[in-house]
């Protein structure tokens, strides 16, 4: 346990340390990340993009809530149930029901999610559309029934 604890604090002190030197601006460009949304970003998944959810267990259900921070720019909540986040286990062996979240902010990359909250700076003011699908440990999409397992909300910016 202690150990999962070392990696969460050096996942959100990593993530700090590159917002600061990125311009203090978390969205990351496309043109960097290589991975972009489109209006219909599972259209075109290849197969040897997805991961299979096994029929023997339910479906997850995601939900995201997007809340001002009180200091600066705004927290990111996301529930998730029958799924688990684990990032100690990124880059090793599927297993099912477990991985991690891959965020997108209006279009745009911003970056693998391994905790249930995040916090965003520097977002437009206005609609912003808050994507997120789930990728097992090998970052493939989960998809369950033929449909990838994601959430889309847009939120108002004020």
């Amino acid at each position: 346990m202690r150990n999962i604890t070392f990696l969460v604090v050096g996942l959100a002190a990593g993530t700090f340390v590159g917002t600061v030197l990125n311009g203090s601006d978390l969205i990351a460009s496309s043109a960097h990340s290589g991975h972009q949304m489109g209006s219909a970003p599972y259209d075109t998944l290849s197969d040897d993009r997805k991961n299979i959810w096994p029929a023997d267990l339910p479906a997850p259900t995601i939900a995201l809530d997007l809340q001002p921070d009180p200091a600066s720019g705004h927290n990111l909540f996301v529930t998730l149930d029958g799924f688990e986040m684990t990032p100690e286990d990124v880059n090793k062996a599927v297993e099912p029901g477990t991985g991690h979240g891959h965020l997108f902010i209006n279009g745009e990359n911003v970056g693998r999610l391994y905790a249930p909250m995040r916090h965003l700076v520097n977002l437009p003011k206005g609609e912003v559309t808050v994507h997120m699908y789930l990728g097992g440990n090998d970052h493939k999409v989960w998809v369950v029934d033929g449909e990838p397992l994601f959430v889309e909300e847009t939120f108002v910016i004020e």
